[in-house]
């Protein structure tokens, strides 16, 4: 039997300190499973998230560089990065302090969905 969805995302938040919060959403915006230390918005963000996964489809065709697999957003106090495959997306939000760890959240998330169904 396989790991839970909230298995895998809980393994992910261990794995990766710098992790404050991982949401699995559907591309129509809505929360499916979603785990952060502190109390966030998880609906708003999900259908945030769905909006910029819509974009970077858009903008990778308009390129020509194929299917747009993962994107991130820096912001003043930390990073937004969002892995996408299929209907589903996992977002993971750190702090600054994660700046040497993206590649390893990039990887991690992008292997995540590959095991959720």
């Amino acid at each position: 039997m396989g790991e839970s969805t909230e298995e895998i995302i809980a393994s992910i938040m261990d794995k990766i300190p710098e992790i404050e919060g991982i949401i699995l959403f559907d591309t129509d915006g809505n929360a499916l499973v979603s785990q952060t230390i502190t109390q966030m918005r998880h609906a708003e963000i999900a259908k945030n998230a769905a909006v910029i996964i819509d974009a970077a489809k858009k903008l990778s065709q308009s390129i020509e560089k194929g299917d747009a697999s993962v994107t991130y957003v820096e912001s003043e106090n930390g990073f937004t990065v969002v892995a996408f495959s299929g209907k589903k997306g996992l977002l993971a939000i750190t702090g600054k302090d994660a700046t040497n760890s993206l590649g390893l959240i990039m990887r991690n998330l992008k292997l995540a969905l590959s095991k959720i169904k």
